[in-house]
C-alpha cells in the first residue's frame, strides 16, 4: 500500500507539473469565477438557476475531462519514454501497483478540483438566490420546482397489443410493404404509429392517463406535472388546453387551463390530495384550441409526474460523485492506452472513447433498429452488405459502451430531478469495479509482457 500511495503522490506531482493542465485549470478559475455573473437565462429566477448548474459545472467537467485524459495517457507512457519506469520497476514494484498508483493519484486529484468547482457553484448559487434577492414568488418556484429532488413517474402503461396487431394487418392489406420486408421489421414501426395515436389530442376531444405514486415521504407537499406538448401546426402559436386532475366523476376535481408555446417545457402545481385511495392520480387535458389542431404527447418524453423524495444538497452530492466516476473512467482509460501507446495515440484514442461515451444515446438509438434494404435492381449487393455491416458494427459499439453510458447528471439535477444512491453504486460497480477493473488487468498484462525493468 506504501508504494501505491508513493506512485500516487508522483502521478500528482507530475500532473501539476504539465503546461496543458497548468493551462486548462487557468481556464477552469476563469469558468468558477465569471460564468456563474455572467449568465442570463430566460429571465426567470428558475432558468438563471438552471442554467448555472448545467453550464458551470457542465463547462468544468469538461475541462477536468480533457485534463484526465491528458495527464491519465502521459502517466505511464511518458515513463516508459524517458526510461524512468525501469527504475521504478526494479525496485521492485509490481505492474499492478503502479497502475493503481497512478489511478489513485489522479482519481484523488479529480476528487479536490471537482469539489472545488462543486462548491464555488453551490456558494454561487446560494448567494444568487439570497433573501432580498428575489420575489416570493421566485423563491416559491425553486422550492417547489428546482431546489429539491423530486422522482419522475411515467404514466401506467396502455395496452396496445391490439391496436398494433390490427395496423398491421391493415397495413398489409394497402400493400404499405414490400413482401420481402418480415413482420420483425414491420411492427416497431407500426407500434411507434400507434403510440403516437393513442396519445394523441385531437381537435374538441381529450386524453387521459393515470400514475401510479408511490408513498409520499411528504404529503404536504404538492407534486408537479412537467409537461411539454408537440402540435400537428408547424407555427408557435400558443395552444389552448384544459387539464383536469382528479377522479373522474368526483366533486374534488382540480381545473387548470392551458396556454403554451409548442414543444416548450411546462409545470404545474398538483396538491396531493387528489390521489385516490388507491394511489393512483388520473389526469384529463382537453384539447380546446380555436383552430383544428391535433395536440401530440409522448409520454416516456413529454409528461411526467414529480413526486417529492428529499432535500437539494444530498442530491446535488450524488450527481458530483456520478462526475467523479466517470472521470475515473476516463483516467482508467487513458492510464490503459498510455501503457500500450505513445502519448499522442493514447490521446487521441482515450478522446475517441470519450466521444463514443457522450454518443451513447444516438448510438443506442441506431442499434436498435434493424436496417433492411429492399432486393431491387437499382440496389447491388455490396450496398446492402454495407449497410448490414454498419449495423452491425454499431451494434457491437454499443453493446460495449451501454453498461457504462448515463445520462449527464446535471440534466436531472438541474431540473430538480431525483438522484438515487442505487443510480450511483450502480455506475460505481460498472464503471469503476468491472470497467475499470478490467481496464486494469489489460494494462497490467501488457506492461509485464513489455519486461520493462530488463537490462538492456
Amino acid at each position: 500500500m506504501q508504494s501505491i500511495l508513493a506512485i500516487a503522490l508522483i502521478s500528482i506531482r507530475n500532473a501539476i507539473r504539465s503546461k496543458l493542465v497548468i493551462v486548462l485549470l487557468f481556464f477552469l478559475l476563469i469558468t468558477l469565477a465569471g460564468l456563474p455573473l455572467t449568465l442570463r437565462g430566460d429571465g426567470t429566477a428558475a432558468g438563471h438557476v438552471r442554467l448555472m448548474l448545467r453550464y458551470t459545472l457542465g463547462l468544468s467537467t469538461l475541462i477536468l475531462s480533457i485534463a484526465t485524459v491528458w495527464t491519465s495517457c502521459a502517466a505511464i507512457s511518458t515513463e516508459i519514454r524517458d526510461r524512468q519506469i525501469q527504475m521504478l520497476m526494479s525496485k521492485p514494484v509490481h505492474a499492478a501497483q503502479l497502475w493503481l498508483g497512478k489511478w489513485l493519484g489522479l482519481t484523488a486529484m479529480n476528487a479536490v478540483l471537482l469539489f472545488l468547482c462543486a462548491s464555488v457553484t453551490y456558494g454561487a448559487l446560494l448567494w444568487t438566490t439570497r433573501p432580498g434577492q428575489l420575489t416570493e414568488e421566485e423563491r416559491t418556484e425553486l422550492t417547489e420546482e428546482i431546489l429539491l429532488a423530486q422522482r419522475p413517474l411515467t404514466p401506467i402503461s396502455v395496452p396496445m397489443q391490439n391496436e398494433i396487431r390490427q395496423a398491421y394487418l391493415d397495413s398489409r392489406q394497402r400493400g404499405e410493404w414490400p413482401e420481402e420486408v418480415t413482420t420483425s421489421q414491420i411492427m416497431p414501426i407500426i407500434e411507434r404509429r400507434v403510440r403516437a395515436r393513442i396519445h394523441s389530442v385531437a381537435p374538441g376531444s381529450f386524453n387521459r392517463w393515470t400514475f401510479r405514486t408511490p408513498r409520499l415521504t411528504a404529503p404536504d407537499r404538492p407534486l408537479l406535472l412537467r409537461y411539454r406538448i408537440g402540435a400537428s401546426t408547424l407555427d408557435l402559436e400558443p395552444i389552448q388546453g384544459q387539464w383536469q386532475i382528479g377522479p373522474p366523476g368526483s366533486g374534488t376535481r382540480e381545473s387548470y387551463p392551458v396556454s403554451a408555446t409548442p414543444r416548450t417545457w411546462q409545470s404545474l402545481l398538483i396538491p396531493a390530495d387528489l390521489i385516490n385511495s388507491d394511489n393512483q392520480l388520473t389526469i384529463e387535458f382537453a384539447n380546446t384550441h380555436a383552430r383544428p389542431v391535433t395536440l401530440i404527447f409522448e409520454p416516456e418524453d413529454d409528461l411526467r409526474l414529480l413526486v417529492y423524495q428529499g432535500s437539494f444538497l444530498p442530491n446535488y452530492a450524488r450527481a458530483i460523485l456520478l462526475i467523479l466516476l466517470h472521470l475515473g473512467f476516463l483516467a482508467a482509460i487513458g492510464i490503459t492506452a498510455g501503457a500500450w501507446f505513445s502519448i499522442p495515440v493514447a490521446a487521441m484514442f482515450s478522446f475517441y472513447m470519450l466521444l463514443l461515451l457522450q454518443a451513447g444515446r444516438f448510438i443506442g438509438q441506431i442499434a436498435t433498429r434493424e436496417v433492411h434494404v429492399a432486393q431491387s435492381p437499382d440496389v447491388s449487393w455490396f450496398a446492402e452488405t454495407i449497410a448490414t455491416g454498419t449495423y452491425w458494427i454499431y451494434a457491437l459499439v454499443n453493446l460495449v459502451i451501454q453498461p457504462v453510458y448515463a445520462i449527464n447528471p446535471l440534466e436531472p439535477v438541474s431540473a430538480g430531478e431525483w438522484i438515487s444512491w442505487a443510480e450511483v453504486g450502480t455506475m460505481l460497480v460498472i464503471r469503476i469495479f468491472v470497467y475499470s477493473g478490467l481496464l486494469m488487468l489489460i494494462g497490467v498484462w501488457h506492461l509485464r509482457r513489455k519486461e520493462v525493468a530488463l537490462p538492456l
